[in-house]
């Protein structure tokens, strides 16, 4: 899980600083990987709404993550 949010924020940054969705290794299905589907064209750039999107995501996930890491 961990992998999970690190490879996110990475290819979050990434996205920022260059409009592209990294190399294909990254993903673990390459270009046809389904989660990369969800933010970014087959040719690497953000979807219309993908920044704000994964932003989003990567906000909820770290206020979970926190959260239980809280209650433990």
């Amino acid at each position: 899980m961990l992998g999970m949010v690190v490879g996110s924020c990475v290819s979050f940054f990434l996205g920022v600083f260059r409009p592209a969705s990294g190399p294909d290794w990254m993903w673990a299905g390459g270009r046809d990987d389904v989660i990369r589907g969800l933010y970014f064209r087959p040719n690497g750039s953000f979807r219309r709404y993908g920044r704000p999107a994964l932003f989003l995501t990567l906000v909820a996930g770290s206020a979970a993550l926190a959260s239980l890491l809280t209650l433990g």
